[in-house]
């Protein structure tokens, strides 16, 4: 579902152009400003990718009243992994299979559906788009699009977010979330009816539900969070800062190596997945 906007020409941030530019300058360069496509894509982002997309079918499809059964959410995962899948797909974790990878897409599935059956929360939508001001008089604007958003109709919504990675967030993580407290600041901006935002993480391998209800987030204390991350990659863009790259364990799952100084002559420890 898409609503919100704004023009097509004006140019907007996301959580996931922000954290490039914080996690690497150089990659952010290659991608946003020279608009190279890495040459892969990791097995953990394909996982991902594939079972968002089920997911987001999942939903669409109760929405039109259609029931699902688990053979047919199966079924779509199925097909959407063939239909997706490309040969420029690579594994990093030695001893471990494409097969291992869609096997564990099958358990995540199998763990949400008979948790959140029948699916009737009140979605308003998935891949929820939408972009907003953070600063009109400085021409600051973000783009969010969220896996889910529920609204009860009473003045409560709730943001969903699926986790597919290993990793799970702590309490103290999850209160300084940023990619959440955008979401939450996008609702804010955009929803004035939304007077109480319950805020969601889905740890889908772990099958785990992680919930805040009724976050209080500042909105005027994250604006300058953001404001200060923008105009830092703005005067980047403009020739007052640099584009170094900044290696780390992140590399391992970076497909710009033919193009960063630092891994030069360097060979990528991936293996193309089979």
């Amino acid at each position: 579902m898409s609503t919100g906007g704004s023009g097509a020409a004006r140019p907007t941030f996301s959580y996931s152009r922000i954290q490039k530019f914080d996690q690497c300058p150089a990659a952010y360069e290659l991608r946003y400003l020279k608009h190279i496509q890495p040459a892969g894509i990791s097995i953990e982002s394909y996982l991902g990718n594939t079972v968002h997309t089920t997911l987001q079918w999942l939903y669409e499809t109760v929405l039109e009243g259609e029931p699902v059964s688990f053979d047919g959410l199966l079924q779509h995962y199925r097909s959407a992994w063939g239909q997706r899948w490309s040969n420029s797909t690579y594994i990093n974790s030695p001893g471990w299979t494409t097969d291992d990878y869609f096997q564990l897409g099958v358990r995540m599935l199998a763990g949400y559906y008979r948790q959140y059956i029948p699916f009737d929360e009140p979605v308003v939508g998935t891949e929820f788009d939408l972009t907003f001001p953070i600063s009109t008089a400085d021409d600051l604007w973000m783009r969010v699009i969220m896996d889910r958003i529920d609204n009860y109709g009473d003045g409560r919504w709730a943001i969903h977010d699926y986790k597919t990675g290993k990793n799970k967030l702590t309490v103290a993580k999850a209160e300084s979330d940023l990619q959440m407290r955008i979401y939450y600041l996008a609702i804010k901006k955009t929803y004035q009816e939304a007077e109480r935002i319950d805020v969601v993480w889905h740890f889908l391998r772990h099958g785990e539900e992680h919930r805040l209800d009724d976050q209080q987030w500042s909105t005027k204390r994250l604006i300058g969070t953001l404001t200060k991350k923008i105009n830092k990659i703005r005067l980047a863009e403009t020739g007052g800062g640099s584009f170094e790259p900044r290696e780390g364990v992140l590399c391992n799952w970076c497909f710009y190596w033919d193009h960063c100084s630092a891994k030069e002559g360097s060979t990528h420890p991936a293996r193309r997945a089979r």
